[in-house]
């Protein structure tokens, strides 16, 4: 009985097994079409992918290839032109001869103790950029010096008497004389100079070597190196602290007669022409400037000041 049964049962599970094995087949069939449909769709998926991300990416635009060159959509990007780099050469005397120093009581003792005796010179005693409109030197402001010759190359140093000021307010007086030279004189390759350095027992909180450095580098960025310049002659005079030698000034502030010559060789050692090529030896003689337009305020001629008989080594400094 009990191997009849199991005969019984196998027949109807292999009766159901044919009956059903059609259905079974068919969603089999079914599923893998889907699946292999499925399989389709995402294969471009994942192959555009990348394509959308790449662009995406700063730094593909930025990096350098392995040769060293940029990637071609950063050469398409303008780059910001770079100041050019001054070129200094050494010239004569001669160089001078066309050329206006502009300054305070150190540029007085350059005329009085220097070397370069064939240039110009509008400098007093506590001139600054502040009131140099209305300071008058020898009867004539420096408007009226600028008018009356032209001049090839001319030499600006101010801001010791204002370093204790706002640097800023300084510089933008600074910028407004610069431009005004400018101006008056649209052929003049312009020198700014850097302030000197003081001792360092003549340091205080208002002048200090410090502030000093801090208004030089806001007054270096006039400087296009094609028309204006700076120059920096603290590089021949500096102690290994970045100070005035002591025992090359009797005041702290300005130098002892014999150094002005050491400045006036390093001037020598560092002129350029308009352009800022190499210097030639100035040959043309000086000829009277064209008719300029430049407003300044006027002179107070009751000011007027003479300085030929000033010794700036020994001088009260002037912090006016």
């Amino acid at each position: 009985m009990n191997r009849f049964r199991q005969c019984i049962y196998t027949l109807i599970l292999l009766l159901t097994c044919f009956v059903a094995s059609p259905f079974i087949y068919k969603q089999i069939w079914n599923n893998s079409k889907v699946k292999a449909s499925k399989t389709t769709i995402k294969t471009p998926v994942a192959a555009a992918q990348p394509a959308q991300t790449t662009p995406a990416d700063p730094n593909a635009e930025t990096q350098p290839t392995s040769e060293g060159e940029t990637a071609t959509a950063n050469a398409e990007q303008p780059s910001e032109p770079a100041t050019a780099q001054a070129q200094f050469t050494q010239s004569g005397p001669e160089y001078f001869d066309d050329a206006l120093f502009i300054g305070d009581s150190r540029t007085v003792g350059l005329r009085d103790y220097g070397t370069l005796k064939n240039a110009d010179y509008f400098c007093d005693i506590g001139l600054s950029a502040y009131q140099i409109d209305k300071t008058s030197v020898n009867g004539k402001t420096v408007w009226t010096v600028l008018n009356e010759k032209k001049y090839a190359k001319i030499y600006v140093m101010l801001g010791i008497n204002e370093v204790g000021n706002d640097i800023e307010y300084t510089v933008s007086a600074y910028r407004k004389l610069v431009d005004g030279i400018k101006e008056v004189q649209p052929d003049a390759v312009i020198y700014i100079q850097a302030n000197l350095h003081v001792t360092a027992a003549y340091e205080n909180n208002i002048i200090n070597n410090e502030r000093i450095n801090m208004l030089n580098s806001r007054l270096e960025e006039m400087a296009d190196n094609s028309r204006v310049f700076f120059l920096n002659a603290n590089c021949i005079f500096d102690d290994e602290y970045g100070a005035l030698p002591g025992d090359s000034s009797s005041d702290g502030v300005h130098f002892l007669a014999k150094y002005y010559s050491q400045w006036c060789d390093w001037l020598c050692q560092n002129t350029v022409s308009k352009g800022g090529s190499s210097a030639p030896a100035a040959t043309a003689a000086q000829q009277p400037a064209e008719t300029a337009t430049y407003t300044s305020e006027p002179a107070e001629t009751e000011a007027e000041t003479t300085t030929e008989n000033k010794k700036p080594q020994n001088e009260e400094f002037s912090n006016m």
